[in-house]
């Protein structure tokens, strides 16, 4: 070991014994405050939770629950980790819930939009097992799982008979490459002498060593002025492909691959994130903000329901900070039209990919890891663990209007809401305090989450 190893790990644990230090007289304060803000709502919330099954999901879905959440154009319903299944086994319950009411038949999904036209047209008729169609997607790792792959075959046995069958649209934008490859294919058989011209600035996306790597690693690929070169000929493509009817996807896979160049656009070989908090955060809310514009202004035409992780469908920008998240920007388009549901977890074993502060955050295709994560203290789950016993829902959005709500919905809480890394150590994380404000409508509670179960 050298001697800067030596006297980085001393100083490291010297961090991590004052933290320790400070924290038990922080914890201790901050739990005396927080006991009597939380005294006032907790009644309320004991009176007015609904109790579910978890290992029988579709209980969750009540006659209660479609009052609540009636009448809005477009659901946000959030998981808690991207790595567990009770909440993801309660968001399908909730989808299932809305599509056989009838409040939506669109069902918009966080992976990329190639993902999403290959589920969508398993769901329109294809033949196959769900969990292999699920298995083989082209949709992130985190989201091949058995929760749903159940869903996409319950949607498939429905739409089978449905006056007015479900569609699936994925709306993130990690798969510049294939995306840009289809709406290039289209426009060379539309217009050859336009598609070759546009072949150059294009070509370092197009060609078959950049199909072949992974999102994080194309954009390294790339330079700042390839990048920026191609989203110029991405914008020549997609309004060349506006000259022709029918080339809706095309134009769409156009838009898709130039908002993942934008939204990483700082990462390349040669890029470097900079600037001021404001524009850091800026920066770090493009992707969240472009799927907010691809569902406003994508193709679904009635209700839909929006199936993310707790971070992205929060309907507000967390107090104390500039991050803008996909709901925060549905909620400003759609105001009341948008409701949100998340889930909150007592403790929670789950899949993820092991991340060791203070070193570089790992790759997501890294091999993944059983985590699990038990502390409450600060988090909303320490309240909701002692208002009701057991898995429940509660419609935050019938809090009374009080003094004593609007004091509880200022308080701080901790989220830990990991997404597909996460440290295995849950005090090491990174803090995110914010109050819950207004940006959830309903909270499923759920007091034990496992491990998801991939397919």
């Amino acid at each position: 070991m050298t001697v800067v190893m030596k006297i980085f790990g001393r100083v490291f644990l010297i961090v991590l014994v004052a933290g320790a230090v400070l924290g038990v007289g922080w914890s201790v304060f901050d739990g005396v405050q927080r006991a009597k803000v939380e005294a006032a709502v907790r009644p309320w919330i004991s009176e007015n939770a609904v109790a579910f099954d978890p290992d029988t999901p579709d209980s969750l879905w009540s006659p209660e629950l479609a009052r609540v959440l009636g009448g809005a154009r477009l659901i946000g319903v959030g998981e808690a980790t991207h790595g567990s299944h009770e909440d993801g086994a309660a968001k399908a319950a909730i989808i299932k819930g809305l599509v056989t009411s009838g409040a939506v038949d669109t069902v918009i999904l966080e992976v990329n939009a190639n993902g999403g036209r290959e589920l969508d047209a398993f769901i329109r008729g294809e033949s196959g097992d769900p969990a292999e169609r699920v298995r083989t997607a082209n949709i992130f790792r985190v989201n091949k799982t058995s929760a749903l792959a159940d869903l996409i075959g319950w949607l498939r046995d429905w739409n089978r008979t449905a006056a007015n069958p479900v569609r699936i649209y994925g709306i993130d934008c990690q798969a510049t490459s294939p995306d840009a490859l289809l709406a290039h294919q289209a426009l060379t058989r539309l217009e050859p002498a336009e598609a070759q011209r546009l072949a150059p600035p294009l070509s370092p996306i197009l060609s078959s060593e950049a199909q072949a790597l992974r999102f994080p690693m194309l954009i390294k690929s790339l330079t700042s002025a390839q990048l920026q070169e191609a989203m110029a000929a991405l914008v020549e493509l997609r309004r060349a492909l506006e000259r022709h009817p029918g080339t809706e996807d095309a134009r769409y896979a156009a838009l898709t691959a130039w908002q993942g160049l934008k939204a990483f656009e700082l990462e390349t070989s040669d890029g470097r994130i900079t600037g001021d908090a404001a524009a850091i955060a800026d920066y770090y809310s493009r992707r969240d903000v472009f799927m907010a514009e691809n569902i406003l202004n994508g193709p679904a035409q009635g209700a839909g329901v929006f199936w993310a992780h707790n971070n992205h469908v929060a309907g507000g920008v967390p107090a104390g900070t500039g991050y803008v998240p996909t709901g925060a920007r549905l909620r400003e388009a759609l105001g009341d039209a948008y409701r949100v549901v998340v889930t909150e977890y007592g403790t929670a074993r789950f899949n993820a990919v092991p991340m060791w502060l203070p070193f570089p955050q790992p790759s997501a295709s890294d091999a993944q890891s059983e985590i699990t994560w038990t502390v409450l203290h600060g988090r909303p789950a320490a309240l909701f663990s002692r208002a009701h016993s057991g898995p429940y829902w509660v419609a935050l959005s019938d809090l009374p209007d009080t003094e004593a709500s609007a004091a509880w919905r200022a308080l701080p809480y901790t989220l830990d809401w990991p997404g597909w890394v996460a440290t295995p150590v849950q005090f090491l994380k990174a803090p995110f305090r914010v109050p819950l404000g207004e940006m959830f409508d309903v909270v499923v509670y759920i007091p034990e989450m496992t491990p998801s179960r991939p397919v």
